[in-house]
């Protein structure tokens, strides 16, 4: 059906579920229209709000991990925690539109249970004992509807039971209290579903990235310490990078995906496959999950998944040796990524500890080819069949990633041939990457930062990561779109993609967007990303990270 065509069932279905959501904010947390409606700049709107008391403000400042500390230490219980990030929560979803679920009374049940468990035993319950998390919403939650972008699942997806994940982060003590937005089909880098969009908390007029845009709002706002995306092209990295925080995708195999609602295609196809990870406003949180998952030994109850413990990087006295791309031989970045770019390097280089090398761009274009045919083995049937259900309109970038199908299913044929074609460009990207003895590569997220709503579509300097299946992280810069110094002039560039990029950048319009940087490491290497993510987060932004900012 044309986007342009909805008819009214559309709208009042639509309009009943957007009404349920809001219902689930609290009264007393609700905002005054007055109170954001005239700002761009949302992003500490918390920092300011009477919501919020001196105390919650303390807590939603802390990380994941110091906010265990401290409710360990009995500074604050775990009620506390709860109540603060629930307050916090309401106000983000009234300015970006980032919930689909709120579900405060059974997190302060859940939180008080903690509280009672720690004084009647005196031990924690676990290495997440009463961190409020925030997750998306396809991924399953006991007794929770996960639609996944579907106005037509719409209360029919409630979940028996918590997805793989979520059980291991539930026995390690973590308080479940919000579900977030992705994008009907969860096949963009935006975030737009038949709840709305899903505004960048530092400019409402660019995206807050996708399909983990609901989290990225989120936890960009304070709204959530430590939240669960997923990335199969860029979902977590592209939403973390728009909103200026740290999100990691890991490689495929390492943590459990199990319970993850993706109304897609055929169950048991894995010509590209999906993982889960972290999103959060510090480094150490991005370890802090990946410990607690593999901690719990998800492979004995998945088979799939490989039987290595997390084993943090001792560290050397060796140089790290970094690989600079800085461009993918396809769409060169515009002004602000390349400043970006420069300004990060240039502070690696003052310290003396990292060794650089240039990464010369390995066969991007074919990348995408092969990429974007796998995503779809059945041409989009059952995601076209659950739009018709409610006469639901194709967004437009939904359209735009299906059309790369061509519209029809795969042949057992064509599916072993883009198979064999993935693994033969893994196994040369790897001589590739042998050949120039990196430990870690540095690179763009996108070739732009935050473009505006309706206009995400050049996946490739996420999704390449995702054929290769390489694990990758964000790593903020600190830096933002100055409209003076990030001013580009509009000219030819050399193929479609980069004229499209192009066009859709504007300095001024992209006025305080966060520039972020992605960190990737070879397959399976994911601790070394993460011990790399370190050592250049304290060069650029300190021992506190982002939240020193």
């Amino acid at each position: 059906m044309s986007p342009s065509v909805v008819p009214p069932d559309y709208y009042a279905l639509a309009a009943k579920a957007i009404a349920a959501r809001d219902s689930c904010i609290p009264a007393e947390y609700r905002l005054p229209k007055s109170a954001h409606s005239l700002s761009l700049d949302v992003h500490e709107l918390n920092e300011t709000s009477d919501i919020l008391t001196d105390e919650d403000r303390e807590i939603i400042n802390l990380s994941a991990l110091q906010l265990r500390d401290a409710i360990v230490s009995t500074r604050y219980s775990a009620e506390d925690a709860t109540k603060a990030y629930i307050k916090s929560a309401s106000i983000a979803q009234q300015a970006t539109n980032c919930l689909v679920e709120m579900f405060a009374g059974e997190a302060l049940e859940r939180a008080r249970w903690l509280d009672q468990e720690f004084q009647r035993t005196g031990r924690v319950v676990g290495s997440l004992h009463g961190v409020p998390i925030s997750i998306k919403d396809h991924i399953s939650v006991k007794d929770h509807d996960s639609p996944s972008g579907f106005l037509s699942l719409v209360d029919k997806m409630v979940c028996e039971e918590d997805a793989h994940l979520v059980k291991i982060l539930r026995e390690a003590g973590a308080v479940f209290y919000v579900k977030t937005t992705n994008p009907q089909s969860l096949m963009q880098l935006e975030t737009r579903c038949y709840l709305g969009i899903t505004y960048n908390p530092y400019n409402i007029g660019l995206t807050s990235g996708g399909s983990s845009g609901g989290e990225g709002a989120l936890i960009s706002m304070k709204g959530s310490c430590l939240g669960v995306g997923t990335d199969i092209g860029g979902s977590i990295r592209t939403p973390a990078a728009n909103c200026g925080i740290y999100g990691f995708k890991p490689s495929v195999g390492r943590i459990p995906y199990g319970g993850a609602n993706t109304p897609m295609g055929p169950v048991g196809y894995d010509g590209i496959l999906c993982t889960h990870g972290p999103m959060a406003r510090s480094v150490d949180d991005l370890e802090l999950y990946m410990r607690t998952l593999l901690a719990g030994e998800p492979w004995l109850v998945d088979p799939s998944l490989s039987p290595r413990p997390w084993s943090p990087m001792v560290q050397t006295e060796k140089k790290l040796r970094i690989g600079i791309l800085r461009s993918d031989g396809v769409v060169t970045p515009v002004a602000p990524i390349r400043r970006a770019m420069e300004a990060v390097i240039g502070k690696l280089q003052e310290t003396g500890n990292f060794e650089m090398v240039d990464f010369e761009p390995f066969n991007s274009a074919r990348a995408w080819g092969i990429l974007s045919a796998l995503y779809w083995p059945d041409g989009g049937e059952v995601l076209e069949a659950h739009l018709r259900r409610v006469s639901e309109p194709m967004d437009p970038l939904t359209d735009w990633i299906i059309s790369w199908s061509g519209r029809k299913p795969m042949s057992g044929k064509l599916q072993r041939e883009l198979v064999a074609a993935r693994d033969t460009f893994r196994r040369e990207l790897a001589a590739h990457w042998q050949k120039i003895g990196i430990d870690v590569l540095l690179c763009p997220v996108g070739p732009s930062p935050a473009p505006p709503h309706g206009t995400s579509k050049y996946w490739n300097y996420t999704s390449y990561w995702n054929l290769a299946n390489y694990p990758a992280a964000v790593l903020p810069t600190g830096l933002t779109v100055d409209p003076v110094l990030d001013t580009e002039l509009k000219c030819s560039g050399r193929n479609a993609d980069e004229d499209y990029i192009y066009a859709n950048y504007d300095a001024v319009q992209s006025q305080g967007a966060p520039l972020s940087l992605q960190v990737v490491g070879y397959a399976f290497d994911d601790e070394m990303v993460i011990a790399a993510l370190k050592q250049m987060d304290l060069v650029l932004n300190g021992p506190k990270g982002f939240l020193a900012r």
